[in-house]
């Protein structure tokens, strides 16, 4: 008996240590921003395989906000700054989404293909922007 209630004092001892602390991994900003992008870029795609419109404007982004979950904060706070009404376009070489710090910093942008690239700041300038 003794040896049932100390294997069900350990067991419960590891379960509570595993489940203390911060389960939750983190990743660098820069890295979340991509994959904000990279997610706005999937749910283009699909808007336009759909036959659908994109977003023109901050109030239509309620619709799609559902399939963008880390994009669609971030355009809202700034982070992500989204050409409204740009939308998906094979081989399209406009940029339709881009970190907010890209025009001084340089940073992550999303090409109308679906292409997300990380650019310097005068490759941002020069960068044709989606309309």
């Amino acid at each position: 008996m003794g040896r049932v209630v100390w294997a069900v004092v350990v067991a419960a001892g590891v379960g509570l240590a595993t489940g203390c602390g911060d389960t939750k991994t983190s990743r660098p900003v820069s890295e979340e921003r991509k994959a904000a992008l990279e997610e706005l870029g999937q749910m283009l795609k699909a808007l336009a395989d759909e036959g659908k419109k994109p977003p023109a404007r901050l109030a239509e982004l309620d619709a799609v906000e559902p399939l963008i979950p880390v994009a669609g904060p971030a355009i809202r706070n700034g982070d992500i700054v989204y050409v409204w009404g740009a939308g998906y376009a094979a081989g399209g070489t406009q940029l339709v989404a881009y970190e907010s710090k890209a025009a001084t910093e340089g940073g992550f942008v999303l090409f109308q293909d679906g292409t997300v690239k990380n650019l310097s700041a005068s490759e941002f300038q020069s960068a044709p922007k989606g309309k």
